[in-house]
């Protein structure tokens, strides 16, 4: 591009930010998601499969890139509302695992398009986007929710896109986490893996700090042990009717769309407490010992025992 060509595409942009009212993150909408979040391999999938089976929400695959989406929309809102719209809903669809959501977006756009000016907003984009792949599945949901660990890292954008929205902390055994990271594969090292337990544990206390109320503990060892005290008193929270058959339902599995990896079987067997404990049987000492230098104070803090001990 010349620098005279350049120099007109500044100047095109900076009109439009001058002249053009942006569009807003939302209107006020009566819209409430919930996002279930926390460092990966603490029980987020397992989670997801119990509450869409309560067949009043639904969840999707993982979204990845609704942190970059929410980042986008902000730099972009003055906008045509077309462009924002293909833009927003292209970053979702060109991500390399948006094959398993199992539809295209494209039917979307018009819809999208044809909203009044006044009902404009990325909270109403994105409301339709995910009412929009449930009615694909074939789901009719109340309400919705996204299950994305790397969300964690994107709390106060998500919120301010999502002022009612609802955010369930799924926790667990640090020294589990990072053995399981590690045992399928999904980290390099035990340093990157507990460095990775850490970070999401600060990003949710620091989040935590400003929003409380919409936010929930739930331990991945309470999941497992007492699944029907921790889901019942999670979906009071949630306003969903509970039903014991959540618990170890599997039938609804091939509308969840990712559960054929590898690294999620474990979370279509029955619900038990037998992975509890497990990274203090399989991790040699000498790397319990260095996990217990890296993040022995959280687990003790959390009431975990010691990284280099047997008790949990």
């Amino acid at each position: 591009m010349s620098s005279l060509a350049a120099w007109r595409d500044a100047a095109a942009r900076l009109g439009k930010i001058l002249t053009r009212k942006p569009y807003p993150l939302h209107r006020n909408e009566n819209i409430s998601p919930f996002f279930i979040i926390g460092a990966g391999r603490s029980g987020t999938t397992l989670l997801r499969r119990i509450l869409v089976a309560s067949e009043q929400v639904h969840i999707p695959p993982e979204t990845y890139v609704l942190a970059q989406v929410i980042e986008y929309y902000r730099r972009n809102a003055y906008q045509d509302w077309e462009s924002l719209v293909l833009q927003c809903l292209a970053l979702f669809e060109l991500h390399p695992e948006f094959d398993t959501f199992q539809i295209t977006l494209r039917p979307l756009l018009p819809k999208l398009y044809a909203l009044p000016e006044e009902e404009r907003s990325l909270a109403r984009m994105l409301d339709m986007l995910y009412h929009y792949h449930a009615e694909k599945m074939g789901v009719k949901c109340e309400r919705w929710g996204d299950k994305t660990p790397i969300n964690t890292f994107a709390l106060d954008d998500i919120h301010a896109v999502f002022p009612q929205a609802k955010f369930i902390h799924l926790l667990r055994d640090g020294v589990d986490v990072v053995s399981s990271c590690i045992q399928r594969g999904l980290v390099p090292n035990l340093n990157d893996a507990a460095y990775r337990w850490q970070q999401a544990l600060k990003a949710v206390e620091c989040f935590r700090e400003g929003y409380n109320e919409g936010c929930l503990d739930v331990r991945y060892e309470s999941l497992v042990s007492q699944p029907d005290h921790t889901v019942h008193s999670l979906c009071t929270w949630l306003n969903l009717t509970y039903s014991p058959r959540m618990i170890d339902e599997i039938g609804h599995a091939s509308v969840l769309g990712d559960m054929d990896y590898e690294h999620y079987q474990s979370s279509l067997e029955k619900v038990s407490s037998k992975y509890i404990g497990q990274g203090r049987k399989v991790l040699a000492l000498q790397d319990r010992q260095q996990l217990q230098t890296l993040i022995g104070k959280d687990l003790q803090r959390l009431g975990y025992g010691r990284a280099d001990k047997g008790e949990v």
